[in-house]
Order: structure tokens, then sequence, then C-alpha cells
């Protein structure tokens, strides 16, 4: 597990690891399906589109469906818009559902390609292989931050996530044998009303920097108490020395501030915290039970051993993608492959969702996923019996040629090359 991959020097800012792996499935989805229309006649631009289109629609239909389903765990608990909101674009740590992404994105491709009167099936049958490839990319992002996790397993081939990730935490919370904690590793948020372990990012930290936070943290608080004081002082003098006091302390907070490391350099977690709130959950329990950083981190443990569900995913799309790639260039009918994308993919993922953790069975007594996988495949199966009554190639299915300016010059005399 690797959240962050690294963190750009001079900038301070953490590059995630699960945007990386989206990056690179894009573009190598893109790359592929752009490769695989050229040799087939198909103008690559038109996949260049698609890809650009289902970017942005695939990633705010895999929020707005995360955030739709999990609305009452993740953020009816703030009260008010912002943090809402906030907490509602917050991605960094996964929080997306596959399924909302598909759906949307293909809504949106088909309108596209509806709108410019490309042909809909065999553009879809170039884009489908490289979907499933996409997919495969993306899951080694999910397996690198630690989200959609499989059920605890025993077998030699099962994995563990270190302490804090969310298999941790959700093993704790679902009373896992175990997967206990001690109390002194239990903070109760007071934000958000709920108890809550010590964050991962936090109990990483290293002794200085615990040292600068709780510096500047102290600093705060003497500061907010001598600024109080100073609201309710009658007496002139006392209103001095107050002031003096106040802005000694707001001097000595400054360099405090300074000195602490900045929210860039504490990964996911930091957001845009100031620095005497970084690392509030360790201090508050390093002061409460008298204990030391070192005796926290002592007593972290690891997940227990799950499924590496991500792995299968990745595996099973990769495998896909080569299948539907095959198929692509001995089809019969235009609009066979989308199909059995929509046929094979939703299958391999309803049986994935029986040995995850990280879904609960809230639509039917299914998953969210294992209800629209049924769904999904139910369109694919319609869609595979409709190509019957159409004609094999599609009549909107026409050979591309590059515009003059783009074909390549040819030599007084040459020949051209023969059609294909």
């Amino acid at each position: 597990m690797q959240p962050v991959l690294f963190t750009i020097p001079g900038l301070n800012l953490a590059v995630p690891a699960f945007g990386v792996m989206l990056m690179a499935g894009l573009l190598a989805a893109v790359m592929w399906a752009a490769g695989r229309a050229q040799r087939s006649g198909a103008n690559p631009d038109v996949v260049l589109n698609c890809a650009f289109i289902a970017l942005i629609a695939g990633v705010v239909g895999c929020r707005i469906m995360y955030v739709v389903h999990y609305w009452e765990r993740d953020f009816a608990i703030y009260h008010d818009p912002v943090s809402i909101a906030l907490a509602a674009v917050n991605i960094t740590r996964g929080g997306l559902e596959y399924y909302g992404g598909f759906i949307l994105a293909t809504l949106v491709m088909v309108g596209y390609l509806a709108l410019w009167k490309h042909s809909l099936r065999w553009y879809l049958d170039i884009m489908a292989p490289s979907a499933a490839l996409g997919l495969a990319i993306g899951r080694i992002g999910c397996l690198l931050n630690g989200c959609c996790w499989g059920g605890v397993c025993e077998a030699p081939y099962a994995i563990r996530f270190p302490y804090g990730s969310n298999p941790t935490v959700m093993q704790w919370r679902a009373a896992e044998r175990g997967a206990e904690l001690r109390e002194e590793l239990i903070y109760f948020h007071p934000a958000v009303g709920l108890a809550q372990p010590v964050g991962r990012e936090s109990l990483a930290a290293s002794d200085a920097d615990l040292a600068a936070a709780g510096k500047a943290r102290d600093l705060a608080r003497q500061l907010r108490s001598a600024k109080d004081e100073l609201a309710q002082a009658r007496d002139a003098e006392a209103q001095k020395r107050l002031r003096t006091r106040a802005a000694e302390l707001g001097s000595q907070l400054d360099a405090a501030r300074a000195a602490a490391p900045t929210p860039g350099q504490v990964g996911c977690a930091g957001g845009s915290a100031p620095a005497d709130q970084l690392y509030e959950d360790v201090l508050t329990q390093m002061d409460r039970y008298g204990v030391s950083a070192a005796q926290l981190r002592q007593w972290s443990s690891w997940s227990l051993p799950v499924h590496a569900t991500q792995v299968y995913s990745t595996v099973t799309a990769l495998l896909l993608a080569l299948w539907l790639n095959a198929l692509y260039w001995r089809r019969t009918r235009d609009g066979q492959v989308v199909c059995l994308l929509l046929i094979v993919e939703p299958i391999s993922r309803y049986l994935l969702e029986i040995i995850r953790a990280d879904n609960p069975l809230d639509t039917f007594s299914f998953t969210i996923s294992q209800f629209l996988a049924i769904l999904i495949t139910s369109v694919g199966i319609v869609g595979w019996i409709a190509l019957r009554a159409l004609p094999p190639r599609s009549p909107r299915a026409r050979l591309w040629e590059p515009p003059p300016e783009q074909q390549p010059a040819r030599h007084k005399g040459a020949k051209a090359a023969p059609t294909v």
C-alpha cells in the first residue's frame, strides 16, 4: 500500500498513487484504442474525443454514485454545507464507485457519437477492449490506495494492509476477532462526534514534526486564552499587559508555524489544516494517556489477512481486454465486442463482490455493484440478441481518410498504395 507515490520537491505537493494509475490506465487505453481505430480504418480523433469526455464523465459519475450511496455514512455527519462540499470533492483516498463512472461515461460517449453521426456499434467495439484495459490498470491504483479490499482470508495468497488503512478501520468497526485496538489508539473526533483510530499519517510523523506541531498547538491555545482574558479585562493595566502577552504569543506562534511541517508534507490526510492543528489525534492521545508516539506506533497493528480482490480484478480485466481485442478482429457483426464486454465484465464483478468486504448488501439484498452488474449484463444480452436484426456492418461505419494536409507526400511518379 502506497497512497502517495512521491512528493514534488519544492512544492511539497503529494502525488497520489490512485491518480497516477488512473491516468496511466487512461493513456494506455487511449493509445491502444487509437491504434486499433487507425489499423481498421476508423478515425482516431473520434477515439481521442471519446476518451476526453469519458475521463471527465467517468470521474464525475464515479464520485456521484459514491456520494449518493454513502451519503448517510460519510457525508451527512458534517453539519455545514462547506464541509459537505469539501468532503464530496475529496477523492484523494478513493471513494469512487466504478459503475457510476462506467454508466455516465458510456451515456456521454453514445450521445457524442450519435450527435456527430458516427457509427455507435463500430466505435464502441473499438473502445471496448480499452475499457477493460483501463480497469485493469486502475485496480492497481486501488491496491496502492488501500480501497476495494476483500474479506478475511486465511489462504497463503492473502494480503495484509498497514495500520490505519481502510481495511483495518473497517475490521475494527465491524468488531472482527483479532482486529481489536488498544484504547490509546482510539481518538474521539470532536468535529464529527465519532470515535476512530488514530490516523496512519499522523502516527507515521517523525518525532521532530510532532514536537513542532505540538509546540504550535500549545502556543495557539495560549494565544486564544490570552485574547479571551483581554476581552473580559476591565483594568487598563491588565489590558496593556494582556496585549503585550498576546503580541508575544502571536510572534512565537508564527515562528512555530514556520518550523512545523506544511500540509503538503503530511500526505493525503494533511489537507489544508494549519500547522497548529496537524497531528491533533496523536498529540491528544499522547497527552491523555501519557504515552509516547513510539509506544503508539508499537501498539499499532496490520489488518487481518484478506482476499487480494484488487489483484483478482486486475487479472480478470486484463484477460478480458485481450479476449475482446482478439474478438474485434474476428467479429461477424459490429456491436458484438461491446455487448460481450457488457455481459462478461459484470458477471466477473458480481462474483468478485461475494468476497469483497467494502460494500454492504443494501440494494435488494445485493451490493449496489451486484445489482448494477445484473442490469448491465441484461442490457448486454438484449443487445447481443438485437444484433441479429441489424445489418452485420453498421451503415455509418465508413472508412476514414485523413485530410490532404495530413497525408504523407508521395514522390512524383510513385504509385499509390493498394487498397485493402
